[in-house]
């Protein structure tokens, strides 16, 4: 049967110069930010800086002070610390270049010792040498005779001797005052201007900082005043949040650094403590120029190399301790950068404006970040910057599905199952992968090798993950001589295989069902896993159902009713006791799971969930046993029993009962209800239903699919239930409940060559006792009713017999108890 056509998704409709007006817009905002650094650069150092005191202005606001004084108050004291801070270091470096001459001396006498630790005159005399000599002999040059040249003499025969080159001296200008201030104060302007204009800037800002925001919210909000909010709110949590942390984290990196320094006897340990904890702000690069200082002053102050081992032990344990134990536990959350575009962002802005650009780059990408969240046409820099995994769990495993990537579906199963359990990957992960091959399929946009390719992976997934939960669990038990060389048992033998799981159509039906089956066996449940032709025509009726306590079906499909009604009809007349579940893993959008489509499929339950349909089938499997057992399993023989309609001219009776019989029947017992069911009145509803009791007519199921009949006309014997109630083979099924039965008493009807056709049943809304006479009595008519239908069928000459009338059941009145 051709698969119902999913109707087209509608086509994005987007405009063809939107992506060219971004890209232009983008170019052209790079364009202004290296051309106009001037100004930017002392704007974003604001912006970055009134980040940092904002909280300051807000807690001196909080003492009742005014804005004005609070701003510059704080403004004041940072600005106080970064000159202290400046002063500190300048101390440092002067003291560092006077003592410069001393360390030379070390210097020289280590590279020596180098040069006669080596025999042969040294590796770095060697190398210099061969080096001369290359270059020498790719010029030309050849070294003077000095055996036949006499110096001062002229050569004989030569001309006259070349005359000296005058030497020519130019001497500077006389310095004037003026020349001397611009010569000095020249090149301090533009880091001063610079400062001037940040402290402007900064003041500013934290004084309109509400009017700041209002008017951003105002030109880029274009009227969404909750979007651009979040954004602003977003953009400040992140950045303020990298500021603070790290701050943190490099003064607990620098100030160690430092004292450690000093202990040492690094000389100029405070320079090389603040310069630590400056230089960690720059990614990745900033350690490492840490520490080349101190590392070259270590080799130039000590003639041992003690030293030097101590500082690189130094540098390398705060490293392991800042990153391995500091940054993850102040670090809450991170930036939402990726570690490559922390890299590429320091590169790009280093490039737009030189080295300040390399301390703004991570705040300044995080606010990209945070503005491709928010507008749709920058959505982009979000996904290549972001940190943020940029496809769902379920798309992430359905892409290594469709490649073929065992080894890293497994890892990603392995991953979840670790962190959650089994049940919630395939719930959550695994079954809407195989859902989005589903729809794939649907729309025809994969070929078969590939979703061949998609099942298979998905089966050998489901594999690696019972390997990977038994050898977890077996770790977890204690070993055979711990418990007396007893052995413990794993789940999965604990019961029988109680479930059969039937894969409904596809090979991606398979899948999921293995995935189902794999959770059952967790669960302690024996289950077993069959391939699609098992529920072909022909493969249907020898289905091996001994044992089993549960059928279910998978789907993937979105409109699987057809399929699973046809199967569950068959399965039902073969063996009624058997709970049939269908899970529907990607029903159509719109359609409910409602009790509705459980009838429609002619099953037990239907569920879209692995979590309910495992719970449930716990439920059935773990119920105890009626003691008169299970009926039999018996072969598939709907087409002989249609064959015998047809021979004994019932195969025209769809949809009709036997009156006359139910009559006689229902009096004899002193019952109120009395009906013969015929196999493959499947199409009918029950007729006259308003005569019917209220429960009765609330199931517009077919009575011969329901566990009642088919129980009689499965096991070819009378069964009685005297209530149903407490009956364990039906105390559970929601489709004999509803119908207001409490007692049932059903005979098979039997041709005379011994095949059952139909039963003949006593049907109560109250419990009651039906002895062994009244039994072999309703056998007795059962039987005689079918002798009867033959022997009219015989002298009528292959025509219907007149018994057969209007289908309706007979119904003894009980005063008011059907009204």
């Amino acid at each position: 049967m051709a698969d119902p056509a999913l109707p087209p998704s509608p086509p994005v409709v987007r405009a063809a110069g939107s992506s060219i007006l971004t890209a232009g817009g983008i170019v052209l905002a790079i364009g202004g930010l290296y051309f106009g650094r001037d100004v930017f650069i002392p704007f974003a150092l604001a912006i970055l800086l009134s980040f940092a005191l904002t909280p300051l202005v807000n807690w001196l606001r909080r003492l009742r002070l005014p804005r004005i004084a609070a701003v510059l108050v704080a403004v004041t004291l940072a600005f106080i610390l970064i000159g202290g801070i400046g002063f500190v270091v300048g101390r440092q470096l002067v003291q560092l270049a006077n003592n410069l001459p001393a360390y030379q001396i070390t210097i020289t006498q280590k590279i020596r010792s180098l040069q006669q630790s080596f025999p042969g005159g040294g590796i770095v005399e060697k190398v210099t040498t061969t080096i001369e000599d290359l270059g020498k002999e790719i010029s030309g040059e050849e070294e003077p005779d000095d055996a036949q040249t006499i110096p001062g003499a002229p050569a004989l025969g030569s001309g006259p001797a070349p005359q000296e080159p005058v030497t020519v001296r130019l001497e500077p200008p006389r310095s004037n005052p003026l020349g001397v201030i611009q010569a000095v104060v020249g090149p301090l302007l533009a880091p001063l201007a610079t400062a001037g204009l940040v402290i402007i800037f900064v003041i500013f800002v934290l004084l309109e900082r509400e009017d700041l925001r209002d008017r951003f919210i105002k030109l880029a909000g274009a009227g969404d005043l909750q979007k651009s909010t979040q954004a602003i709110n977003d953009a400040a949590a992140r950045v303020s949040r990298y500021l603070l942390m790290q701050l943190v984290v490099n003064l607990t990196y620098g100030i160690p650094i430092g004292v450690a320094l000093f202990l040492i006897g690094v000389p100029n340990a405070v320079l090389w403590g603040l310069l630590a904890a400056v230089l960690r702000f720059v990614p990745y690069l900033g350690p490492f120029l840490a520490a080349l200082f101190p590392i070259a002053l270590a080799i130039a102050v000590d003639p041992g190399w003690t030293m030097l081992f101590w500082v690189v032990g130094l540098f390398l344990v705060a490293e392991l301790v800042s990153n391995n134990v500091i940054e993850p536990w102040l670090y809450g959350s991170s930036t939402g950068l990726s570690s490559l575009a922390i890299i590429m962002a320091a590169i790009f802005w280093t490039t737009l404006w030189g080295p300040v650009g390399l301390f703004l780059a991570t705040p300044l990408t995080v606010c990209l970040v945070v503005i491709g969240r928010y507008v749709p046409q920058l959505e982009f820099l979000g996904t290549l910057l972001g940190s943020d995994p940029v496809l769902a769990p379920e798309e992430r495993l359905y892409q290594r599905f469709v490649a073929g990537n065992l080894e890293e579906a497994v890892e990603i199963a392995e991953d979840y199952v670790d962190q959650h359990s089994s049940r919630e990957f395939y719930d959550i992960v695994a079954i809407p992968a195989l859902r989005l091959a589903e729809n794939d399929r649907q729309r025809s946009t994969t070929e078969t090798n590939y979703r061949r390719l998609v099942a298979d992976t998905a089966i050998c997934v489901v594999r690696e993950v019972e390997d990977h939960v038994r050898e977890k669990a077996s770790a977890a038990k204690p070993s055979n001589k711990e418990v007396g060389e007893g052995r413990v048992p794993f789940p999965e033998e604990a019961r029988p295989q109680s479930v059969l799981c039937l894969a409904g159509r596809t090979e991606i039906d398979r899948a999921a069902a293995e995935m189902m089956a794999q959770v059952l066996e967790e669960r302690g449940i024996g289950a077993h896993v069959l391939p699609p032709i098992s529920v072909s025509q022909e493969a249907l009726g020898q289905l091996d159902l001994q044992g089993v306590d549960v059928v279910c079906l998978s789907y993937l499909h979105p409109q699987p009713q057809v399929y699973a009604r046809y199967i569950c009809r068959r399965l039902r007349r073969r063996a009624p006791h058997v709970k049939l579940v269908v899970c529907c893993w990607n029903l159509a959008p719109g359609t409910r799971q409602t009790e509705d489509l459980t009838k429609q499929m002619a099953a037990d339950a239907v569920f879209a969930t692995l979590e309910a349909c495992v719970d449930q089938m716990d439920a059935w499997v773990s119920r105890p046993i009626s003691p008169s057992g299970m009926p039999q399993i018996l072969p598939d023989t709907e087409q002989e029993q249609l064959a015998a309609l047809h021979d004994h001219g019932l195969g025209s009776a769809r949809g009709r009962q036997f009156s006359d019989a139910s009559r006689r029947v229902a009096q004899a017992f002193g019952a109120p209800i009395a009906l013969v069911s015929i196999v493959g009145e499947g199409d009918r509803s029950l007729p006259d239903a308003t005569s019917l009791p209220q429960e009765i007519q609330a199931a517009g199921r077919p009575l011969h699919e329901g566990s009642l009949d088919a129980h009689v006309i499965a096991a070819n014997e009378v069964l009685v239930s005297e209530d149903v109630t407490k009956d364990p083979r039906f105390s559970d099924d929601p489709l004999v409940l509803e119908k207001g039965i409490r007692f049932y008493a059903g005979a098979p009807l039997r041709t005379s060559s011994g095949l059952t056709v139909g039963s003949l049943c006593v049907i109560d809304t109250q419990p009651r006792k039906f002895p062994e006479p009244d039994r072999r009595r309703l056998q007795q008519m059962a039987d005689a009713l079918m002798a009867d239908l033959e022997h009219r069928f015989t002298e009528g000459g292959g025509q219907s017999p007149d018994v057969v009338r209007r289908s309706r059941p007979y119904m003894k009145p009980r005063g008011n108890e059907f009204r």
